[in-house]
């Protein structure tokens, strides 16, 4: 999501306040998608769905515009990431850590995981796919000067290892001949919750 527009004066709470507004804003734009999906006004069903709860709309949206998108909700940034710049950028690593994991557990979400458990699978797969995207977010902040919004993203992606190494840790328990091979990816994990760490006391530190 684009923040560009947001208050650069707000505090890390308000941030947070911000981006756990974009996540339920995506949880209940994919839990309308299918009843609205192939409509001859999918997205006009879509807006007013989402419209209809008023704390789903983002703090900046520009409401009273007539010709109402989906861009009110979810704004795209106009100049994208470059990611075979990726490994130059400060902050790289936590993203290209994740993006390593992600394909190990589709490796294993495919070849290895018992069907009763792909459904959960594909949470799991939405939660590394979360973390890439806060992850990308917070190389792009690198020049930028907003500590505050950086220290709030670093929370996010530590609230998201932290909730993808319990579904880990619960798929162990319920197919035991995963759990060695689980037990690695979990130690990965932790190893990137501790570079995310690192990154937070830093930028506190220059506050």
């Amino acid at each position: 999501m684009d923040y560009s527009q947001n208050n650069h004066n707000w505090d890390e709470f308000r941030w947070e306040k911000e981006i756990r507004q974009d996540e339920k804003r995506i949880r209940r734009y994919f839990q309308i998608l299918p009843s609205c999906m192939d409509l001859p006004d999918e997205e006009d069903s879509i807006i007013n769905k989402l419209m209809a709860q008023p704390d789903l709309v983002p703090s900046n949206a520009d409401s009273s515009n007539t010709e109402k998108s989906l861009d009110i909700f979810f704004e795209g940034d106009e100049e994208h990431l470059d990611i075979s710049d990726l490994k130059e950028r400060r902050y790289s690593d936590i993203y290209l850590k994740l993006h390593k994991l992600s394909l190990e557990w589709n490796i294993i979400f495919v070849r290895d995981l018992r069907q009763s458990l792909r459904k959960t699978g594909l949470i799991t797969t939405c939660t590394l796919s979360r973390l890439i995207a806060r992850s990308i977010d917070i190389i792009e902040l690198e020049d930028a000067q907003m500590p505050q919004f950086k220290i709030s993203l670093l929370k996010r992606v530590l609230h998201g290892i932290n909730d993808l190494m319990g579904q880990i840790n619960s798929f162990s328990r319920q197919q035991s001949t995963l759990k060695a091979q689980l037990d690695i990816f979990c130690e990965n994990l932790h190893n990137i919750r501790e570079k995310a760490i690192d990154v937070l006391h830093e930028t506190r530190a220059k506050k």
